[in-house]
């Protein structure tokens, strides 16, 4: 039975650098098979199929990282597959470093298994700052599409998809602050509870939350202030198209230039 260890070296600055030094040196230390990827929420998008591969020939794994919820989200949008694998989950974010190690040893309890240490680096320049829907919550009522003015989501049969991840403003939640369903999960959303892709969710709580939220963000007429986001997001599409274009008009005639 193959046991492997994937630590996220999260890139959000959740917990401290110090923190993170020492747990990736006391699994270094173990021997045990063990991968450390940089930022899983960057490797999800950037890095699907390298990702993927790292689960290749393993079948059990323990995912230190962050919420489970928000993990399992992560990995299923690089096509890792839950049922034909035997996952566990350390939270960082709530347990000490002390209570990770615990958890690590009893993992490997009876297993004399010794692997390599390898590393899955992603992109440092992004700071992978987007959402992922669960699907197990989500009524597809599209708020969240015509909220948002960055054309993160769309419509796609019947479905509301994440199809422009790079294109969410930075620590901005509030598409899944104003999720009726509490649908929307921000992996490296700061203030943990179900934003942040906490599994147990106070929906009595969240509802209320909310509420507050939407009159808020949103003010008393719902309707109104999402068309008016639409109409808005349509301007920023259209505005962004035609800076691209005359970008690519500049380059054109730069290179027609040159060649003269």
């Amino acid at each position: 039975m193959s046991k492997k260890v994937f630590f996220c070296n999260c890139g959000a600055k959740l917990i401290s650098s110090d923190r993170l030094m020492a747990i990736s040196a006391y699994l270094k230390q173990t021997g045990h098979p063990f991968t450390e990827i940089s930022d899983l929420c960057g490797c999800s998008v950037d890095q699907k199929s390298e990702t993927r591969d790292l689960f290749v020939e393993v079948d059990e794994v323990l995912i230190v990282a962050c919420f489970p919820r928000a993990v399992r989200l992560l990995l299923e949008n690089c096509g890792i597959d839950h049922a034909s694998l035997k996952f566990e989950y350390l939270n960082f974010r709530e347990l000490s470093n002390d209570q990770l190690y615990a958890g690590i040893n009893l993992f490997f309890e009876g297993n004399t298994e010794k692997g390599e240490f390898t590393e899955l680096q992603g992109n440092a320049e992004w700071p992978s700052w987007f959402p992922m829907i669960d699907y197990s919550r989500c009524n597809t009522c599209g708020q969240c599409a015509d909220f948002c003015l960055f054309g993160v989501y769309e419509k796609l049969d019947n479905k509301v998809v994440v199809v422009n991840p790079k294109g969410c403003k930075n620590n901005c939640p509030a598409c899944g602050r104003i999720c009726a369903q509490t649908a929307i999960v921000f992996p490296k959303y700061e203030h943990a509870g179900a934003i942040a892709g906490a599994d147990t969710i106070d929906e009595m709580a969240e509802q209320q939350r909310q509420q507050l939220d939407i009159d808020t963000i949103l003010g008393s007429n719902i309707y109104q202030a999402l068309e008016m986001r639409k109409a808005k997001r349509q301007s920023i599409i259209r505005s962004t198209a035609m800076q691209q274009a005359l970008a690519d008009r500049e380059k054109a005639l730069a290179e027609k230039h040159s060649k003269k």
